[in-house]
């Protein structure tokens, strides 16, 4: 006869059931899982990639892996893609942090008991594989960003998580992963990258629909149900602007964190925008051609591109940059061809009053002997030295933004992105920015044209309230003018030599000028 069960008595009913809500909380499993709105549609998206962004605490991470634990149980209710049991992968910043303490726990968070092994994380997980198998035979292997790119080789998958921005490398090794199904991705990230690669690839063609495969989800901290006021303002506290915009809501610290952020200017009622409609295909383009000096500035590069611009200038010391030649993996003589066709095309060839370069072209190679400069020159096209000082000449190019005195026409698309992404190099870490004042030096990423741009205007005499460049450049070699005031004898016919003539007749800058 077996021994009769005591009852509990109401404290241990109490201890119990507080214990049951308390694991509950932590690990309410699918079954109580709540989507909000956005979350909703994160999970209702067929898309085959989808970028949750959004700030800190806004729930992307629970998207996330709410998401992995559907597909791999089986029990996603809008997605039907694949059966159990499927091939998976979460992939962390590394895995102290990003992957034991963040990924790992959400999984545990919504994975029910009943989909483990005998009901057991502790058999479902292998430590030494840090993969996690359930009972259907769906496995999930986590991974992290500091492995080295070779170890994301392997066989196919049906989907990977990627929580955080993933380096570029990794996340092209995965999608490879990906091609044999057909499967499926999503990043749950807050951009605190400036103008990172995401951008452009992700966030950009999702959200303007030039990738159907592409889907954005942004997810603002204020939209979370479960975060109070309080909690976003200790959140936010003592942080910048920019900081706070992409903590809260998970935009990217994009034009406003860039070099040339506070001088890019946007057009108004009363001045025209920075940026200006092409000239060269336009009703005015004789008026430049036939009133406006003409000059051209490169910046040499290899595997890199060679970016060279064209500009016109006049009497006030305007510049318009109109044209851009923007080409990687080209050797000097096919540059040099392809930029005096250029030229060439736009009656040009007899009207460069000059040229500037990069000041390291004059280097010569110790093998071959010869320099950049004399392979230009070879090729029928001479380039004098720019000035390099590089912090003077970011001050003098933002001067002349900030001034309305340098204008981009819009066909010229590559200067125009990179100057948007044109940024302060950083440390590589916190712990090394904290120690130290903060670089001031631009960082050496996609600034080709950028570079071009700075050699061509502090090639140009000072303005009013500009400070001389120094004489010379880091090599001591000559700068392509001397700082006297370059007179246009025809654009002085044109609009007489006094500024106030010049109101109300220029067909592209507007009245006030």
């Amino acid at each position: 006869m077996s021994k009769p069960v005591k009852p509990l008595s109401l404290i241990e009913v109490k201890n119990e059931i507080t214990s049951a809500l308390r694991r509950t909380a932590l690990r309410p499993t699918l079954y109580g899982y709540k989507p909000q709105p956005i979350q909703l549609s994160f999970h209702k998206s067929q898309a085959r990639g989808k970028l949750a962004i959004g700030g800190n605490r806004s729930g992307k991470t629970v998207t996330g892996g709410a998401e992995m634990v559907m597909r791999m149980t089986g029990k996603h209710e809008w997605n039907k893609k694949f059966h159990p049991p499927v091939r998976c992968r979460a992939i962390g910043v590394d895995f102290d942090n990003g992957v034991n303490k963040i990924i790992m726990p959400e999984i545990a968070r919504w994975m029910p008991s009943s989909e483990l092994i005998n009901g057991s994380w502790e058999d479902s997980y292998s430590k030494g594989d840090r993969t996690l198998t359930l009972a259907n035979g769906s496995t999930l292997e986590f991974m992290s960003y500091d492995q080295d790119v070779d170890k994301f080789s392997g066989t196919s998958r049906h989907c990977v998580w990627f929580d955080e921005e993933p380096p570029e490398e990794i996340f092209n090794e995965n999608l490879a992963r990906l091609i044999d199904v057909g499967g499926d991705y999503w990043v749950t990230m807050t951009p605190l990258i400036d103008m990172s690669w995401t951008l452009d690839r992700l966030y950009n063609p999702g959200m303007t629909g030039t990738n159907p495969d592409i889907e954005v989800f942004e997810m603002p901290t204020s939209e979370n149900v479960y975060v109070n006021s309080a909690e976003i303002d200790i959140l936010t506290m003592g942080m910048s602007d920019d900081q706070r915009d992409a903590r809260l809501t998970g935009h990217y610290m994009t034009y406003s964190g860039t070099i040339y952020s506070d001088a890019i200017q946007q057009k108004t009622d009363d001045l025209p925008g920075t940026y200006i409609d092409s000239i060269i295909d336009s009703d005015v383009w004789e008026f430049y051609y036939n009133n406006w000096g003409h000059f051209g500035m490169l910046d040499h590069g290899l595997r890199a591109p060679t970016a060279f611009l064209l500009a016109a200038f006049d009497q006030e010391g305007r510049i318009v940059v109109y044209d851009e030649y923007y080409q990687p993996g080209r050797l000097v003589p096919e540059n040099a061809r392809e930029i005096k066709n250029q030229i060439a095309k736009l009656r040009l060839t007899n009207k460069i009053e000059y040229m500037v370069a990069d000041p390291s072209i004059r280097n010569r190679d110790p093998i071959a002997g010869s320099s950049v400069q004399a392979a230009y020159a070879e090729a029928g096209m001479y380039f004098s030295l720019a000035n390099n000082d590089v912090i003077a000449g970011i001050n003098r190019v933002a001067y002349r933004f900030k001034t309305r005195q340098l204008y981009i026409t819009r066909n010229c698309v590559n200067l125009i992105h990179e100057l948007g992404r044109y940024r302060w190099d950083k440390f590589l870490n916190s712990k090394v920015a904290n120690r130290n004042n903060l670089k001031e030096t631009p960082l050496k990423k996609d600034d080709h044209a950028c570079d071009a741009l700075r050699y061509g205007v502090v090639s140009r005499p000072s303005l009013p309230g500009e400070k001389d460049m120094r004489i010379g450049n880091i090599i001591g070699a000559p700068v392509a003018i001397e700082n006297d005031i370059y007179r246009d004898v025809d654009l002085i016919k044109h609009w007489g030599s006094s500024q106030e003539s010049l109101v109300s007749v220029h067909p592209i800058l507007g009245s006030d000028y």
